[in-house]
């Protein structure tokens, strides 16, 4: 009888779990918005477990369930909705909720997340599928046009420097660029370019240590504009702060998620100067005769670097610069025609391709997740042997280990490799200064491709005379690429660990490290046979950067009221060291670079900088019903590079008054305005200097007082913010605004003065000097079109912003900036905005008519400002559409106003090449300018066409340019394959980009303002010699299953 029994309850017990199995089936549905549009990525859970998934790009889902359990539906800006899973299939459509729409979270200072609407100032979020659809490869420079009052120069160098500044510039000798911060990570984003680099006198362009951050792993930006929103970072955000967040693995049902990224670019070369085509090199119009082996052959004028020689002639037959090397059979002694090259400038340049490519593994469930990834990006830039080679590893990992005790915590390794990255600037090396500033307009380069002989001596086409092949000023440009190298390699780790442990659900307490430290060795060559002494400089540069942060915090709701609260403390160490060593006097051997092939004792030098912050900090957030909000923050930094502590305060409060009306059409309204103050320090040693230790005389150290004298009482600048602004959502949400106006006042500003040399000093440090920037900030966002299968979505990002050094110490107006390598020279004035480019003017009379002397030669004025490299305003217009799957999108960038000068353009002129100078048959018949004499009657004198051309030189303005430009930055197009197609293989999408494809409204139509920068620094405006700028195009395709 028991066996009978046990036999029916076993049975009795497969039954029932056989009925529970046979109830749990897959539940599918799509999830639209009360629009009827698919909404992706809206969480799907299974009620009182942990099993859930998320909804695909059409907003599809499946997931296990019986039929009475309760699937609930959640997604920011929506009603969550409960829905019994009774039906194998589901609809669900989903409700706007005013009020958690406006419970959107952003990331603010510190990382810390905050409901948006409870920020007193502005902040502009952008996606991190901005940057990946548009193809860049900068996750800096790709945010140009996408924020309101973010400047972006991003010249098109090969890995080149990207300068950004919020609302203006705040420094005149300080930093001005914002702190760049990810995941928490405040990111050094050094840039090591020379001062002549940055002033367009010849070198590479590194570019900036922000180039590490990989555009694929970013999953949004936020953009802290003004000194209430970044305070609490101290003064390293006195300019603002740009905030990445890293893709992670999101709480989930368990899964995983492998993800393919594959993607190529093209690089053209684009915006160049436009050189004339009628006449070949030299500097007379005749040839010289010259009898080779019993033959008389008319020789060109090989050793002069200009284009003022005869006009083309196909019956004139002369003997070209490679005609004079026997080993070369085909050209020895090969008479050609003289007539414009087949193969010109333009044919120098390649093709430039990027290969990128990302795998990524993501896993998460409801209280860990994890995401690894890897990146390669492969460069080959428009100049031929240059690469540019980037490999990325990174992990995200968090956990909650308890109800109390949450860990999280990523890590990146970023190894770049370059080679060869070109010169710029006017130097030995620069090609622009070869091709567009001294040259000779027949040269053939692919002739120029045969650049040296077996014995390993270089043939340049500018050789002395046709019986000596000596470089008279210029390499051949294949020697350059390919005989005077670079080589660049930055390894880089950067990471953050965090613990977050939970008293109670209010009180919680976090620790955070944060460390960044990398590595960068460069090593630059000069070959024995070049023009320019021949060398071997090595550099290692070694930068250490952690952060010690502790904070408690306590967050409640009381009612109606709600305060959030923390205090904290933090310690940042700082340490960086360079080493550097350089020949002197030449190379012994070729072909070997160490500096023990120094003709004479090679020669190094060493730096190193340690500092030190200490800070202290707290915050507080008070609010009222949810429509009013006061916060107040105060930050204490105790510097070691400056005599005095700094405290700094903000205060903001936002006021949303669409809670308190019914209006149908106003569905959001904010005001928000704000005060804070935030410092910048200055550099290391400036408290005290022992002194400098020169080069050895024989054997012995030299000692010397340094150029600046250090000031024991010198303090931080000081940054004072005032802000209002107003956020409205109109219209079922059609129509978003946010507007800001801000005054930003610098004081205490850290100036050079000019003092007494008998004392021992040229210059002395002092807190002397204000600057002003005032403006106004736009985003307007349009929704003109929304339906089930089409919408449409414009966003429109304005700034101006006015700018005022308004004084400086007593007694001094004005101070350099940076000088260009002729002429022009770029100042801070007092009473003018920041960035004036001094030189000479044209002289104008009373009725503005430039004036000429008796000869028709224009009459330079003496040094006075041709303007500031300050736009009026920049714009960026964005429209994306998208119907069905298909996406498309496009930006437009613009910028008015500003200034730059061009040493291209002068010396271009100058010696001839540029297109205008052989325009209208100038050289034969001359040119009368409109002008009038200084006597008021109008100028009617011929003046010879070489002698206005080399007028660029000598007077200035001739070469200033306005800086404005129209550009269309960015197109994209997009498809992602349908699931009746695919099933369940996960999402595949393909794509179509292209980056600056075009340029309109340029000053000058030979240079794009944005290549008149070789640096992120404030020298800014002086084009020394540029390539030309490039625009790109690729396609990319995202699988992900």
């Amino acid at each position: 009888m028991k066996l009978k029994l046990n036999g029916f309850l076993v049975l009795f017990i497969v039954l029932v779990t056989q009925i529970s199995f046979a109830q749990e089936r897959a539940v599918s549905g799509v999830v639209s918005d009360n629009t009827g549009m698919p909404l992706p990525g809206v969480s799907v859970l299974v009620k009182g477990t942990k099993s859930g998934t998320q909804t695909d790009f059409d907003g599809k889902f499946s997931i296990k369930a019986t039929p009475s359990q309760v699937l609930i539906f959640s997604f920011i800006g929506m009603k969550s909705q409960e829905v019994t899973a009774s039906s194998v299939t589901l609809k669900v459509k989903m409700q706007e909720d005013s009020q958690t729409l406006e419970e959107v979270v952003v990331t603010t200072a510190l990382g810390i997340k905050r409901e948006k609407k409870s920020l007193g100032y502005a902040t502009q979020e952008v996606k991190g599928s901005t940057l990946n659809e548009g193809g860049a490869n900068n996750a800096v420079s790709a945010l140009s046009g996408n924020v309101a009052g973010l400047q972006v120069i991003a010249p098109s160098t090969m890995g080149g420097s990207t300068r950004i500044v919020l609302r203006g510039v705040g420094s005149v000798t300080g930093e001005n660029r914002p702190l760049i911060v990810i995941d928490g990570i405040p990111l050094d984003n050094g840039n090591y370019n020379t001062t002549n680099t940055q002033r367009g006198a010849g070198g590479r362009d590194y570019g900036d240590a922000s180039a590490d951050i990989n555009p694929d792993d970013i999953e949004s930006i936020s953009v802290l504009k003004g000194g209430p929103a970044a305070a609490l970072f101290g003064s390293r955000a006195g300019n603002g702060a740009i905030l990445y967040t890293t893709k992670s693995g999101k709480r989930g049902s368990g899964k995983s998620e492998i993800s393919f990224n594959t993607g190529i670019t093209f690089e053209d070369a684009y915006v160049a100067p436009r050189l004339q085509n009628k006449y070949g090199g030299g500097s007379s119009t005749t040839f010289e005769n010259q009898i080779i082996n019993g033959k008389t052959y008319k020789i060109a004028d090989y050793a002069t670097d200009e284009s003022w020689g005869p006009k083309y002639d196909p019956t004139l037959m002369y003997l070209p610069w490679n005609a004079f090397d026997p080993e070369f059979a085909d050209d020895y002694l090969k008479e050609k025609a003289w007539v414009a090259p087949k193969n010109d400038v333009d044919s120098f340049f390649r093709t430039g391709i990027t290969r990128n490519n990302t795998l990524s593994f993501t896993r998460a469930n409801q209280d860990s997740g994890v995401r690894f990834s890897f990146a390669n990006q492969n460069t080959e830039g428009i100049v031929p042997n240059s690469t540019l080679i980037k490999n990325t590893f990174s992990i995200n990992a968090n956990s909650k280990l308890s109800e109390k005790i949450k860990v999280e915590g990523m890590a990146t390794y970023v190894q770049t490799k370059g080679f060869n990255r070109p010169e710029v600037g006017y130097g030995d090396n620069g090609l622009a200064q070869k091709f567009y500033q001294w040259s000779q307009r027949q040269l053939d380069f692919n002739e120029l491709k045969d650049y040296k002989l077996a014995d390993g001596s270089q043939r340049s086409w500018n050789r002395i005379a046709w019986d000596d092949p000596t470089p008279n000023y210029s390499d051949n440009p294949y020697w350059i690429i390919n005989e005077n190298t670079s080589t660049d390699t930055r390894n880089r780790l950067y990471g953050n660990g965090k613990i977050t442990y939970n008293f109670t659900p209010e009180f919680y307490a976090i620790g955070n490290v944060y460390g960044d430290t990398y590595s960068l060795n460069i090593n630059e060559r000069v070959a024995i046979g070049s023009q320019a002494t021949p060398s071997f400089t090595t550099s290692t540069r070694t930068l250490t950067d952690f952060n010690y942060e502790g904070r408690l915090h306590y967050d409640k709701k009381f009612n109606k009221f709600s305060v959030n609260s923390f205090v904290g403390v933090n310690r940042r160490s700082y340490n960086f060291s360079r080493v550097t060593g350089f020949t002197v006097g030449g190379l012994v051997l070729p072909n070997i670079y160490n500096l023990s092939n120094s003709k004479t004792a090679a020669q190094a030098s060493n730096y190193e900088e340690k500092t030190r912050t200490n800070s202290i900090y707290g915050f507080i957030s008070l609010g009222y019903d949810d429509f009013l909000f006061l916060e107040v923050t105060d930050r204490n930094d105790w510097f070691s590079t400056v005599n005095k502590d700094v405290n700094y305060a903000s205060f903001t409060g936002s006021f949303i008054f669409s809670e308190l009306t019914d209006l149908s059409w106003l569905n959001y309204g904010k005001i928000r305005g704000g005060w804070a103050q935030a410092g910048n320090a200055t550099t290391p040693y400036r408290l005290s200097f022992d002194g400098v230790a020169d080069t050895p005389f024989q054997g012995d150290i030299r000692y010397s007082q340094p150029n600046t004298a250090s000031n024991p009482l010198l303090k931080p600048e000081l940054k004072t913010t005032k802000e209002i602004g107003l956020e409205l959502s109109l219209f079922n949400r059609r129509i978003g605004l946010d507007v800001s106006y801000y005054d930003v006042v610098t004081t205490d500003l850290i100036t050079p003065v000019q003092g007494d040399p008998s004392i021992g000093y040229n210059f002395a440090l002092k807190n002397a000097g204000k600057l002003q920037n005032k403006g106004i900030e736009t985003t307007l966002t349009i929704n003109p079109v929304r339906t089930d299968n089409f919408t449409w979505d414009i966003t429109w990002n304005f700034a101006k912003n006015n700018n005022e050094l308004i004084e400086l110490a007593p007694g001094l107006n004005e101070l350099i900036i940076g000088s260009a390598p002729f002429q022009a020279t770029l100042l801070a004035v007092t009473g003018q905005p920041y960035g004036q480019i001094y030189g000479t003017d044209f002289t104008y009379d009373d009725n503005g008519n430039k004036v000429v002397d008796s000869d028709g030669a224009y009459i330079p004025t003496a040094r006075k400002s041709l303007g500031t490299i300050t736009p009026d305003y920049n714009m960026g217009i964005r429209n994306s559409l998208k119907y069905k799957n298909l996406t498309f999108g496009f930006l437009i960038d613009m910028q008015k106003g500003g200034k730059y000068f061009s040493t291209t353009h002068m010396w271009g002129s100058y010696a001839g090449l540029l297109e205008a100078t052989a325009a209208n048959d100038i050289r034969e018949n001359g040119i009368i300018v409109d002008a009038v004499y200084e006597d008021g009657t109008t100028n009617t004198s011929v003046l010879d066409g070489q002698v206005w051309a080399q007028q660029h030189y000598g007077l200035d303005a001739m070469s200033v340019f306005d800086a404005s430009y129209v550009k269309l930055r960015e197109v994209t197009l997009g498809y992602t394959l349908p699931k009746k197609i695919i099933g369940n293989f996960g999402d595949l999408k393909f794509s179509l980009f292209a980056r600056n494809l075009f340029a309109w409204n340029l000053d000058w139509n030979g240079m794009d303002p944005e290549m008149a920068s070789y640096g992120s620094g404030n020298t800014q405006g002086l084009e020394g010699g540029s390539l030309p700028s490039t625009r790109t195009y690729g396609m990319n395709l995202e699988i992900k299953f």
